[in-house]
């Protein structure tokens, strides 16, 4: 994740650190994550972008002509994703001259991280083609810069102004990702409501689905029958999930819920049929 430098962001990383946490999860509700993002979305909305802002005063703001003069061994190789600028010089072998990365030295290529497209039309700070999980993924980038290369400063242009405010820009991409971390808040906590199947797949038998107390990789301490889970009611998608019949959780979402053809109510093991597959 990209290390913010503002002092507001404390709390998000904290009670995403408390959001994995196991014990925490076993307790927690959809309802709960919900409201807990939706404080952070609407502090992060309404909060004075142009006020207070704590700059990085310790590090270098840099135009596009000064980062085009680090694409050698003599002056450093530089590269900017989502216009932060990092030393990568210790990683010659992969970012000088004429090695597979050389052509992300000297700009911000930050689609290209991405696309894999190293041209000049690939290597862009222009992002906005990228898909939500995309650019979830172009930030974990930025981390893994952050842990292995040497942070120089930012780059004057996209998503930082000469003073090194943030730009529109940044806080659109701040807000993508905020909203990637909702969706994978509710991924995660309805695989735990919603645990998935034990599958297994054999020649004479076919498919067979069956639920146990740790099936999914989710530990509980009941087992559960097996349904099709759909991502809506009116959706053709789903997936096999392990259900508590006298649940909560069951009554509420009866209308996502199907159950396997000719396999008895109750069965915690079901032989799947061809219009089942």
């Amino acid at each position: 994740m990209m290390v913010f430098k503002y002092v507001w962001l404390l709390p998000l990383f904290v009670s995403v650190y408390l959001l994995y946490s196991n014990d925490y999860l076993n307790d927690i509700r959809l309802d709960s994550v919900e409201k807990w993002l939706n404080i952070v979305k609407n502090a992060y909305t309404n909060m004075n972008k142009n006020s207070n802002l704590v700059l990085d005063v310790n590090h270098k703001m840099f135009t596009s002509d000064e980062l085009r003069k680090y694409t050698n061994l003599k002056d450093g190789l530089y590269i900017s994703i989502l216009g932060h600028v990092f030393d990568v010089t210790k990683g010659e072998k992969y970012y000088g001259p004429g090695a597979a990365y050389h052509g992300f030295t000297g700009r911000d290529g930050s689609l290209a991280f991405i696309t894999g497209q190293f041209d000049d039309n690939g290597l862009t700070d222009d992002i906005s083609s990228l898909s939500m999980e995309q650019i979830k993924a172009l930030n974990d980038w930025v981390q893994f810069y952050n842990e292995t290369y040497i942070y120089k400063g930012k780059l004057i242009g996209r998503y930082y102004n000469e003073d090194g405010v943030p730009t529109e820009e940044f806080y659109n991409i701040q807000q993508i990702l905020i909203e990637a971390k909702e969706k994978q808040f509710e991924e995660e906590h309805k695989k735990r409501m919603f645990p998935p199947c034990n599958i297994e797949w054999k020649p004479d038998s076919g498919t067979v689905v069956w639920c146990s107390k740790k099936s999914g990789g989710i530990e509980r301490d009941w087992i559960g029958v097996p349904r099709m889970l759909f991502e809506s009611p009116s959706s053709k998608q789903y997936r096999c999930a392990c259900v508590k019949l006298d649940s909560k959780e069951y009554e509420e979402s009866k209308g996502m819920l199907k159950e396997y053809t000719k396999c008895p109510k109750t069965a915690i093991k079901c032989a799947l049929q061809t219009n089942d597959l």
